[in-house]
């Protein structure tokens, strides 16, 4: 329990998710959602203190239904060799998860997170936002960009050592 309360409060604070969260406020600009937010630095601004919101949203839903459920969210690599294999295993340990007693289980934080988060964060959108649809749509999309976020930690180790062996062949 304390390795999972220290992995949460580790992970809250990543730097990794100020840069997520970058990312997400620029393609929020680039397609103009919500176009009322309009163009620019304080547009921008805006869109990426959301993308903050709705992750610390999400974390917190996260852990509270990990203590209810016993859910493990620590990403475990994959122990098989093919890559095929292992990034099945990575969009798996999406939705499915490890948990107090190492058996899996549904990853009932991530569904209860997402959309929760989604539904929560629109709250300060335009009200056209707030509606099932674009809830979906970004409880959905939170999910595959989660997806994303495992395959990079599955495949990371692989990708150091093969830019580390190219810089030393050179």
């Amino acid at each position: 329990m304390e390795d999972k309360l220290r992995y949460d409060g580790l992970h809250f604070v990543d730097i990794n998710n100020f840069a997520y969260a970058g990312i997400g406020a620029a393609i929020d600009q680039w397609r103009g959602r919500p176009g009322v937010w309009g163009q620019g630095e304080g547009a921008y601004s805006e869109r990426y203190a959301s993308h903050l919101g709705q992750y610390a949203i999400q974390r917190s839903i996260m852990f509270s239904v990990q203590a209810i459920d016993h859910e493990d969210a620590r990403f475990f690599r994959s122990t098989r060799t093919s890559y095929q294999a292992r990034l099945g295993d990575a969009f798996l340990h999406t939705i499915w998860r490890h948990d107090d007693t190492g058996g899996m289980m549904p990853a009932y934080s991530e569904f209860f997170g997402d959309y929760g988060a989604a539904a929560l964060s629109r709250m300060w959108w335009p009200q056209r936002f707030q509606r099932g649809p674009s809830i979906f749509t970004a409880g959905s999309d939170t999910i595959l960009i989660d997806a994303g976020i495992n395959v990079l930690h599955e495949f990371a180790p692989d990708l150091k050592r093969w830019a580390h062996f190219r810089h030393r062949v050179r």
